[in-house]
């Protein structure tokens, strides 16, 4: 007789009655277990509606920078394999594979965790700023260039740093 391998269970931590064979189904379940049972949750720190969370507990000062890059996303194929080309690599987490999305069709969209070393991240963000930069100089002396009519003041646009104490 074979023996079968136990499935990990997830109990709720809410109701501490039930329990489920996933993450994801646990996480629908909690979601209403929070409205049928507010007495029982207990309130942590507050966090401010909208401001932005870490989903992944990742080191801060290791040397590297990381992010989620999504998978399967139809708007953007390929992100994955652009981003390893640039430099990204994978990172093993427990949250990372975890549906962020769906597309238009219904089809999940999966959160892949990534990390590239910082000095190259830091590289990145300098091109980045230096087109920045261009695109801010030429606003100022009113010769951006771009489709479709433009508003060009005759003596450019001047700028005027105000201190205010």
């Amino acid at each position: 007789m074979e023996e079968q391998a136990e499935k990990e269970m997830f109990r709720c931590y809410i109701c501490n009655e039930s329990e489920f064979d996933s993450k994801q189904k646990l996480s629908v379940h909690q979601t209403h277990c929070k409205l049928k049972h507010p007495d029982r949750l207990e309130r942590s720190t507050r966090v401010p509606f909208g401001v932005p969370v870490k989903r992944f507990n990742v080191p801060d000062n290791d040397g590297f920078h990381y992010r989620v890059f999504n998978d399967n996303w139809r708007k953007e194929p390929g992100r994955i394999q652009r981003a390893l080309s640039a430099g990204y690599e994978i990172v093993e987490h427990e949250k990372s594979g975890e549906t962020t999305g769906t597309n238009d069709d219904g089809s999940e969209i999966r959160g892949v965790l990534m990390r590239i070393p910082k000095e190259l991240y830091d590289q990145d963000q300098a091109l980045k700023q230096r087109e920045i930069d261009k695109v801010d100089e030429q606003i100022l002396r009113g010769q951006f260039k771009t489709e479709g009519p433009t508003y060009k003041p005759g003596g450019g646009i001047r700028t005027e740093v105000k201190l205010t104490g």
